[in-house]
C-alpha cells in the first residue's frame, strides 16, 4: 500500500509539472505568389507548442521565424514571417502590482531587405495589429499599453 501511494504521489507531481499547451500565434506573413507582383501581408494563425514559461513572453512569438512545412523534398522553405525578416522585435514589461503590461514594438534595429515592397512602418502597423488580436488570449485581466520604437533613419 505504501508503495502504491508513493508511486501515485510521484506520478501526480510529474503530471502537475507538465504545462505543455498549444497557442495560436498571430503572425504577419508574406507569401510569394508568381501571379501577383507585390503580395499583401496577411495575418496567419500559427499553432505554437509552448511548455510553461511566463504567458507575457508569448507576445514575442509574433516576431519569431516561421518556415511553413513543405511536402516537396526538393524545396527548402524560407522564413515567411515578415516581422522576423525585417528584424522587428517585441519586448514585454510586466508589473504584477497594478496588473499592467507594456508591450514595446522595437524597430530601432530593423532594416528593409533589398527588393522588399513594404516600408518598416507598414510592417510595424501589421505587428501592432497582431498584438491587438492576441491581447484577449494572453493575460486578459491585464491592462496593456503598446509603445512603438520607430526605425532609426
Amino acid at each position: 500500500m505504501k508503495a502504491f501511494l508513493l508511486l501515485f504521489s510521484f506520478l501526480f507531481s510529474v503530471a502537475q509539472a507538465s504545462t505543455t499547451s498549444f497557442l495560436m500565434v498571430k503572425m504577419p506573413v508574406c507569401l510569394s505568389d508568381e501571379s501577383v507582383e507585390y503580395p499583401g501581408i496577411i495575418i496567419l494563425d500559427v499553432p505554437v507548442l509552448r511548455a510553461g514559461g511566463a504567458p507575457d513572453c508569448d507576445f514575442g512569438l509574433i516576431c519569431s521565424e516561421y518556415m511553413p512545412p513543405s511536402k516537396a523534398k526538393w524545396a527548402k522553405p524560407d522564413n515567411v514571417n515578415i516581422a522576423a525578416t525585417y528584424g522587428i522585435l517585441i519586448s514585454v514589461q510586466m508589473t504584477p502590482a497594478d496588473h499592467a503590461l507594456t508591450l514595446t514594438i522595437d524597430a530601432s534595429s530593423a532594416h528593409k531587405p533589398e527588393g522588399a515592397p513594404y516600408s518598416i512602418e507598414q510592417v510595424m502597423d501589421t505587428v501592432e495589429k497582431c498584438v491587438k488580436l492576441m491581447e484577449a488570449q494572453i493575460l486578459p485581466a491585464y491592462k496593456k499599453t503598446i509603445v512603438r520604437k520607430p526605425a532609426l533613419r
